[in-house]
């Protein structure tokens, strides 16, 4: 376990479970900070996870013991700690070819 973390991920969620139902869920272990129900950009429909922040490790430790592989609306749940984005993640966000590319901007014109 990593030290200090807050933050879990919830997979598996029903497409039609919204955030507020999710922070009425997760409420039962502490104080939830946050509730990011992750959407598709375009239809803005739910991708099927979340990420349930908490304002102290041992009620986030108590939520992922406790919820994962429990049902809700469903479905079964996989909760785990949520990682930090690495490097390449984050490098996946930027626009314009990789760097190195042989395509500079110019032949995206």
């Amino acid at each position: 376990m990593r030290m200090g973390s807050t933050k879990i991920i919830v997979r598996n969620l029903s497409y039609t479970t919204s955030e507020s139902c999710l922070k009425e869920q997760f409420s039962n272990f502490g104080q939830v900070a946050e509730v990011k129900l992750v959407k598709d950009q375009s239809s803005k429909k739910s991708k099927g996870y979340a990420f349930v922040q908490y304002t102290n490790q041992d009620d986030a430790m108590s939520a992922l013991e406790t919820m994962d592989q429990k049902y809700l609306d469903g479905r079964v749940l996989f909760v785990e700690l949520a990682k930090p984005m690495d490097k390449r993640s984050a490098c996946l966000k930027t626009s314009g070819p990789p760097q190195g590319s042989p395509y500079s901007a110019e032949d995206q014109r």
